[in-house]
């Protein structure tokens, strides 16, 4: 008579050198590797690098736009922030790195008022 043995998997405290992640540790260096090449394509994209250009030649007087979506004039600048007046007589200050555009470059001299129309007054 023959005798037929059925080899079982070894139960959970019988694996020998097994992840304690399962199949994920066999998966966490390309997993890693994607998650550094994501966080590092901005730094190589055309866009931020015509941004980061046009940042460099800021000058006073330009009108700029913030990345929270602010638009103002630039009154004043150093190399961490920038002094924005967003309304007459309304100024705020922002880290340099929030300008987010340039809208309109600087002519040298400061924006000429635009005389503002009676509330009934037509064209």
């Amino acid at each position: 008579m023959e005798t037929f043995l059925l080899a079982l998997p070894p139960g959970p405290e019988e694996q020998p050198g097994g992840s304690p992640w399962g199949g994920l540790g066999g998966m966490l260096p390309f997993l890693l590797i994607l998650v550094v090449m994501m966080m590092l394509m901005p730094l190589f994209s055309k866009k931020e690098r015509t941004r980061q250009k046009r940042l460099q030649g800021l000058k006073k007087y330009d009108r700029v736009v913030t990345s929270g979506g602010m638009y103002g004039t630039v009154i004043a600048f150093d190399e961490q922030t920038a002094t924005l007046e967003v309304a007459k007589g309304f100024r705020v200050v922002f880290k340099r790195s929030s300008i987010y555009d340039i809208e309109k470059p600087a002519e040298g001299t400061p924006p000429q008022e635009t005389p503002e129309k009676p509330a009934g007054a037509k064209g």
